[in-house]
């Protein structure tokens, strides 16, 4: 017998060849399956073979689940608020104050009970452009219009030409405040005023798009860079590409320890510690945005997104940076929440109002109407604030490397660990054509117990056959309680390989050879030929082979001339049997497919 390998030929020594499968075929059906929800999220639902997307859930048990998220519920607007428009608030427990065109409001009811709509205050000297809050103040900006003006939410009074400048944009670093100054040519600096006169002038290196007060500080992003600001000193803490694109900088948000900005249509952070910066795309993208707010433990951002154009609200808790952390570069991609997705014109210009209604965290202007839309971050003793309805799905569950597969079913698992009250209806589906269209088992029952873990199951007989699989839970009836769901799956048949699967590896169909080669002396070759080949220069050939680690073309004993497959030299054993190298000299070689 005789092979060929990297071209040349080699005498098989009788009774040593060997031919078989590299590893066991796997038996049975094999799970594939998506756990953990902590990394993902629709835009960043995309941790690749942890892909999953979710509509209404945020996550519990450090994401270890999903249950219901908030609900958004519809309020309505006191008059005067204006349509469309961007709203601040300012905070002196227990009240909370809001000024939104060219009003002044205070949230209405009993400290500690719910929410019982809006008094208004005042009208103010002009329409805000842009406001923050400075001890007990509320610094209020209004363009060309007036100068800076101010509410002592102390002392409930107001006062105009509080800085007797006039401002685009102002932020504070809690001991004065800072201005972008209206004035023709003058958008490239900042103005820190100390008193209504008193004002120090910060020249930055471009013109100003969005400033913030966060952590301590006051944060500039310019055309080209992002400025950190406190007392008399001005930081320039790294540049960028130059921000071109009419919305860059829609909003500048502090949240933990990052700053988050809308870049290129992308949600970006910035951490504010460590010796790491820059931007980095974090969230969603899409068309446009309508703000961001932190509020309730959760940065909250409006995008419209750019495949069905629809308004979305998504969330995410962030990431605490730390110097390891960054170092290490861990949990670089965020998690991020579907909330909600309209079908109409929508909401956004979200704003915190947290902290007098157990049942009040967040407010959103509704788009096209005068309404509000108010929203709980998180449920509290007799205030649930759940949304009625969620749904949690896997990605693309993939037969990979096989072209298609006979799929035995699909599962989920809930948990819950407090609750349990009034049942909720869990229906189970799958689909077969990545999304377009679901099967749905039938609703089922979950609760009535206060712990419980339940797993639901739906089998296919016979089988169902294709190249992937996606399986979902739809949750419904939620009121003042949830399950989290926990886990999906797929269930293959016998030839699954875990292509997509987090907790399986993957098999491929791979041949091994055993054969060895006889050196001392040279076997003849098939056509009977003697081999005069150098023994040793042979053997230094295959030696250099394994040596190098590259595929190399096999030919072998039963292959016509000319069709080859690529192997590795995975193992080379030289064997000397004899008084001198020359005798009963040998090498055992064994070789695996690629591929």
């Amino acid at each position: 017998m005789e092979v060929e390998l990297a071209g040349l030929p080699l005498v098989v020594l009788p009774g040593t060849y060997r031919r078989e499968s590299e590893s066991r075929r796997p038996t049975g059906p094999v799970r594939l399956a998506v756990r953990g929800f902590a990394s993902g999220g629709q835009a960043l639902q995309r941790a690749a073979d942890r892909y999953w997307q979710a509509l209404g859930a945020l996550p519990v048990w450090e994401g270890q689940g999903l249950a219901a998220g908030p609900a958004l519920r519809a309020i309505g607007a006191p008059a005067n608020w204006p349509l469309a428009s961007p709203a601040w608030s300012g905070i002196l427990a227990p009240e909370v104050h809001l000024v939104a065109g060219s009003r002044q409001w205070r949230l209405a009811g009993s400290p500690g009970g719910p929410f019982a709509g809006f008094a208004e205050v005042r009208t103010l000297a002009a329409t805000v452009s842009d406001a923050c809050q400075m001890g007990t103040r509320l610094l209020l900006a209004h363009g060309t219009a007036t100068q800076v003006s101010s509410i002592d939410l102390a002392a409930g009074s107001y006062t105009t030409g509080y800085y007797q400048a006039t401002a685009r944009l102002i932020a504070t670093d809690g001991q004065a405040g800072y201005l972008v100054p209206t004035a023709t040519g003058q958008d490239d600096r900042l103005l820190r005023y100390t008193a209504a006169t008193t004002s120090t002038t910060f020249l930055l290196d471009a013109p100003v798009r969005r400033l913030a007060s966060h952590a301590g500080f006051v944060w500039a992003l310019t055309r080209t860079a992002l400025w950190r600001l406190k007392g008399t000193t001005a930081e320039l803490l790294f540049t960028h590409p130059p921000l071109l694109a009419e919305d860059d900088g829609a909003f500048l948000v502090g949240h933990g320890t990052a700053l988050y900005t809308w870049l290129a249509g992308r949600v970006h952070r910035a951490d504010t510690t460590g010796t790491v910066r820059g931007w980095t795309p974090t969230g969603p993208s899409g068309l446009a945005t309508r703000g961001a707010a932190s509020a309730g433990g959760y940065l909250w951002v409006t995008v419209q997104d750019s495949a069905s154009g629809r308004w979305q609200l998504w969330a995410t808790p962030g990431r605490l940076a730390s110097l390891q952390g960054l170092a290490l570069d861990w949990e670089k991609a965020e998690p991020w929440y579907l909330v909600e997705e309209w079908t109409d014109a929508g909401a956004g210009w979200p704003v915190a109002v947290g902290g007098r209604h157990p049942d009040l965290d967040l407010l959103l202007g509704r788009a096209g109407s005068s309404g509000l839309l108010a929203l709980q971050a998180l449920p509290r003793p007799g205030y649930p604030g759940r949304r009625a309805s969620f749904q949690v799905a896997s990605g693309l569950l993939t037969a990979l490397p096989a072209a298609r597969l006979p799929w035995l079913g699909v599962g989920a698992a809930l948990a819950w660990l407090d609750g349990g009250g009034t049942p909720v209806s869990v229906q189970l589906g799958w689909s077969l054509d990545a999304g377009s269209s679901w099967n749905w088992g039938p609703a089922r029952a979950v609760g009535g117990t206060p712990r419980g873990f339940l797993v639901l199951e739906e089998r296919f007989a016979p089988p169902l056959e294709a190249a992937a699989l996606q399986v979902q839970v739809a949750v419904s009836g939620v009121s003042d309680w949830s399950p989290a769901v926990v886990g999906l799956w797929g269930l293959g048949a016998t030839s699954a390989t875990g292509g997509s699967g987090v907790s399986e590896s993957q098999w491929l169909p791979r041949r091994r050879w055993r054969l060895a080669v006889q050196l001392g002396p040279l076997l003849p070759r098939a056509d009977g030929a003697q081999d005069t080949r150098d023994p040793t220069l042979l053997a230094g050939l295959l030696w250099d082979a394994w040596r190098s680690g590259a595929p190399l073309a096999f030919r072998d004993v039963d292959a016509p001339p000319g069709v080859t497959v690529l192997v590795h030299v995975a193992a080379l054993e030289e064997r000397l049997g004899g008084v001198t190298p020359a005798e009963a000299r040998r090498l055992e070689l064994e070789l695996v497919e690629v591929g």
